[in-house]
Parts: structure tokens; C-alpha cells; sequence
């Protein structure tokens, strides 16, 4: 079975496992960081990533299956995910001002745009520290 694991640097592992248990076991000896804990696990039902050699001998994704994100992003970075969804709702530019260049504007509106999904990384790198915390409290109470 298919598991994603995210972790509380706000990583995601995906692993091919027998239980849950085997896959935090197949996280951990991908090496987590200093203080790194997993802290959430759960079937994933689907799972396609292209992968492409790159010039060091290694593999680089070069495209995620879009059922593949949404699902990643929905259930392991909601916050993210609402984030990218309130940067896509908005007018990207509202009409140019005839007296500013208009590549101004567009910078402007990209960096406007840049801000809001920004803004969700960072409520989503928050919320990995709180679970952490979290998670180490449960773990010291038992």
C-alpha cells in the first residue's frame, strides 16, 4: 500500500509499505533532520510522478499527475492549498493605468500574487511546528 507521511519540517514522504508503522519506518531511514518528526501518516490512493535523468546521475521530477497534487495538497497542505486557490480567485491585474508601463504593473500583480501563496507557505511551516509540538506532548504523556 501507498502511504504519505508528512513530517514536521514540513516535508512530505510518499512510501510503499505493508502497515503504517512500516512506513514510518521507511521515512525515518530516509534520514529526518535534527528534531524532525512524522506527524500525520495515511493511505494514498493514487500516485504518478514522471521522473527524468539529469546530467548528475540522479532523477529530477518532471511532472506530478494533477490528481496526484490536489490530492497531496488538500489532505497534507491545506492551508497551502487554499492559499494557491485565493491566488488563482482573484483578478491577476485589474485594467492597466495608460500612464504606468504596463510591465510594471504585471511585476506588481505577479508580486501580489507571489505574496498570497507566500502568506500559505508560511501558515502551512506555523502548523508543522504546532503539530510538532503537539505530537511531543502526546508522546511525553504516555
Amino acid at each position: 500500500m501507498l502511504y504519505v507521511l508528512r513530517l514536521s519540517g514540513g516535508d512530505c514522504v510518499v512510501t510503499a509499505a505493508e502497515d503504517a508503522i512500516s512506513a514510518r519506518g521507511m521515512a525515518s531511514s530516509l534520514g529526518l533532520e535534527s528534531g524532525e518528526t512524522v506527524v500525520s501518516v495515511r493511505p494514498l490512493d493514487a500516485f504518478a510522478v514522471r521522473l527524468s535523468p539529469n546530467l548528475d546521475g540522479s532523477l529530477d521530477v518532471s511532472s506530478w499527475d494533477v490528481s496526484t497534487i490536489n490530492n497531496l495538497l488538500a489532505h497534507e497542505y491545506p492551508l497551502l492549498n487554499a492559499a494557491l486557490r485565493e491566488a488563482n480567485s482573484v483578478r491577476f491585474m485589474p485594467p492597466p493605468e495608460a500612464d504606468r508601463p504596463v510591465l510594471d504593473q504585471l511585476k506588481e500583480a505577479y508580486e501580489q500574487n507571489s505574496e498570497i501563496i507566500r502568506r500559505g507557505l508560511q501558515l502551512e511551516l506555523q502548523r508543522s511546528k504546532s503539530e510538532t509540538f503537539v505530537e511531543r506532548r502526546k508522546t511525553a504523556r504516555k
